[in-house]
């Protein structure tokens, strides 16, 4: 991919070069090189290939919405999924590399909505510190409200693959600079430590609240318990 790129960007340069001599008969030929502006790359066309891939996707992750929610993640197969979606059980490795990463899709399309949420309370009246305890408590209850599909992602997400890890990591930092920006907003007001780091802490809380669901998972925890462990070392931190 990258010895085509280059092959393109050299085709593109002496596309956009015009050579020309000009003539006289005191001067030998002398070579003139002019330039053109680059034409704008133009956005590749999807290919019936494409629409037919983004259609089993599509597919497969509606079958499988409905068949977790109607009997639970563990009771459903990888080939019921499929055919309900009228595809081979093969699509969900191609597609997902198996039922967790298919899990992972479904979960991942309420990130957005859960973000949106968050920023709500960011950006209410209320007091940063107050702001960033209901914001954990959305993401808990949340997160811990099936501690068994908890304990799947948690564990995928260990072996998931890198360009899967890539595209969590920036999801992730979305939310933890939510939480920076409020420890901020705090330390300006002088109501927690002045020496705090507001990123450095955000990782921190990141992984506090992350460490504290598994209490949802072998304690059964509920969510609100879990805020509370989450809030007592988070106040600890920030002190």
């Amino acid at each position: 991919m990258a010895d085509m790129a280059i092959d393109n960007d050299i085709v593109n340069i002496v596309n956009n070069i015009f050579y020309f001599y000009v003539m006289d008969s005191d001067t030998p030929p002398r070579l003139h090189i002019r330039m053109r502006a680059a034409k704008p790359a133009r956005s590749r066309r999807p290919t019936l290939k494409d629409k037919k891939r983004e259609e089993t996707r599509a597919k497969l992750i509606a079958s499988a919405k409905e068949l977790f929610g109607a009997y639970g993640y563990d009771d459903v197969t990888v080939t019921e999924i499929a055919q309900q979606a009228g595809v081979t059980h093969a699509m969900i490795n191609v597609y997902f590399g198996g039922k967790p990463g298919l899990l992972y899709e479904i979960i991942k399309e309420n990130n957005e909505p859960q973000y949106q949420d968050s920023l709500r309370i960011a950006e209410s009246d209320s007091p940063p510190m107050d702001k960033i305890s209901s914001i954990l408590l959305l993401w808990a209850r949340f997160d811990a409200k099936d501690p068994s599909l908890l304990a799947i992602m948690q564990s995928y997400a260990w072996i998931w693959p890198e360009e899967t890890e890539v595209e969590n990591a920036a999801d992730r930092a979305r939310f933890k600079e939510l939480i920076a920006t409020l420890l901020q907003e705090a330390k300006r007001a002088d109501l927690i430590a002045m020496e705090l780091d507001p990123r450095a802490a955000s990782n921190a809380i990141f992984a506090i609240y992350t460490w504290a669901l598994r209490s949802a998972v072998f304690e059964d925890a509920s969510p609100e318990d879990c805020h509370t462990q989450i809030m007592d070392q988070v106040k600890a931190i920030v002190a």
